[in-house]
């Protein structure tokens, strides 16, 4: 299958511009994404999402009801989003130059005029308390946000995307202003374009958003936390449930290490050994999640799945031996050869649609990577057995995991076993159908 083309140019402003042609629909998708996530809150946690959030609360020019009724009437699909490194806005619109046109002049307008209104600031406060209230509510929040605290003690990387209830109260109008201008300009931003449009168009475009944007240097990446020793603790938190939470993480790395490949090869044939073990085998999990987010800085390889309880020290205990297990023997040739073919079938998937192809060429222009959607799958498949056990023994550590349960203590029982037409034991999950791989990016890319 011929892959599509990706053209890229940068902008006078410094903006680098990644494009991809496509009269497949009269579509557009465009992405503007910032090096304004969490990781440049300073001292004030909740900076960066108050920020984000504050454009949805209308521009200088309109109100918030205005500017999404603008949205609306041209039937665009607008959406935007936070993470600890990048803040992130999307539009869907047809391709017509009387609907694209006014969609883009809307846009610039709320990136460039944002209103920081004081109605607006006490909405986005009350939300962000809302979201935390949900995140010290929630076992997966509770456990990621211990598990972060053991394996990068005193690093920003802790902290909420959201900051804290304490901090948000305290950002005032002057520091919004100052980060909306330090963090929100042309050279700190990357566009993404894929649709019906010609490279000129899409030129046109690029300039039309580039120009909106306070001028001023790109930031500088913070600093990542220092290696973590690898010490493993086991932490429980008590929780009423009728099942328990398992979630383990050891710190993992950037994309752009030259090991990430092959680390990230590892945990997607690590994750198929513990859902054929934990769901299949012993039927306690409907699912285990392994994943390595990518990540310029700092990241954490986490595994999480929910269990019965009286089996989760047992689940746990079996996660940790089939790992040492994994470090001392490494992938099978089954193993490897199976993720390089489904690697192979899957790839017209990362240019099936705009939306596909939108959020691969966002990652290859945050990582600087090739322009080439095969550049991932030619990585991979040039991966022996040998180099993805040697690069997971340098990274990672059997005894290394940090471990947290939450759920209620009770009596804790051996694993079951399930055989062929055995019954399901009691309380235990009943196993779904085999899973294929995560898609292709969970090999160096993500949302």
């Amino acid at each position: 299958t011929r892959l599509p083309t990706i053209k890229a140019w940068k902008l006078t402003q410094d903006t680098k511009v990644l494009f991809v042609e496509n009269h497949a629909l009269p579509m557009i998708d465009v992405q503007i994404s910032f090096a304004a996530g969490s990781n440049q809150d300073g001292d004030s946690p909740g900076l960066a999402a108050m920020v984000l959030s504050l454009f949805n609360e209308g521009s200088e020019v309109k109100d918030a009801n205005a500017l999404a009724k603008g949205f609306d009437s041209l039937g665009v699909e607008l959406g935007n989003g936070i993470n600890k490194e990048r803040s992130y806005f999307t539009l869907r619109s047809l391709s017509d130059a009387n609907v694209r046109d006014p969609a883009m002049r809307l846009l610039s307008e709320m990136l460039s005029r944002p209103g920081f209104t004081v109605e607006g600031q006490r909405r986005v406060k009350n939300e962000l308390l809302a979201q935390l209230k949900r995140e010290h509510d929630a076992p997966h929040a509770l456990a990621q946000a211990q598990i972060y605290d053991q394996l990068y003690t005193g690093h920003p990387f802790t902290r909420s995307v959201h900051g804290s209830a304490q901090s948000i109260e305290l950002i005032n109008t002057a520091q919004l202003r100052a980060f909306y201008r330090r963090a929100y300009t042309a050279a700190n931003a990357q566009i993404v374009i894929v649709g019906d449009l010609t490279v000129q168009q899409a030129q046109s475009l690029s300039r039309t958003l580039a120009d909106a944007l306070p001028t001023g240097p790109a930031l500088a990446e913070p600093p990542p936390s220092a290696d973590s020793p690898h010490t493993a603790k086991t932490l429980h938190i008590e929780d009423e449930a009728a099942h328990s939470l398992l979630m383990l993480a050891q710190n993992a790395l950037p994309s752009q290490h030259p090991d990430a490949v092959a680390i990230r090869a590892g945990n997607v044939i690590f994750s198929q050994i513990l859902n054929e073990h934990l769901r299949e085998i012993h039927s306690v999990t409907y699912g285990v999640i392994s994943d390595i987010p990518p990540a310029k800085g700092t990241t954490p390889w986490t595994i999480s799945l929910n269990t019965p309880s009286r089996y989760s020290l047992s689940a746990l205990a079996l996660i940790k031996t089939l790992f040492a297990r994994f470090l001392q023997e490494g992938p099978n040739q089954q193993e490897l050869d199976d993720i390089k073919q489904f690697l192979l079938r899957a790839l017209p998937q990362l240019t099936a649609s705009n939306l596909e192809m939108r959020q691969e060429l966002a990652l290859i222009s945050r990582f600087d990577q090739p322009l080439d959607f095969n550049y991932k799958i030619q990585q991979a498949h040039a991966l022996t057995r040998e180099q993805i056990k040697a690069a997971m023994n340098r990274h990672f550590s059997a005894d290394g995991w940090v471990s947290v349960t939450v759920g209620p203590s009770v009596a804790q029982l051996p694993l079951p076993v399930r055989t062929a037409g055995e019954a399901t034991p009691e309380h235990a999950c009943t196993p779904t159908n085999q899973q294929t791989l995560n898609r292709i990016q969970r090999l160096g890319a993500g949302p």
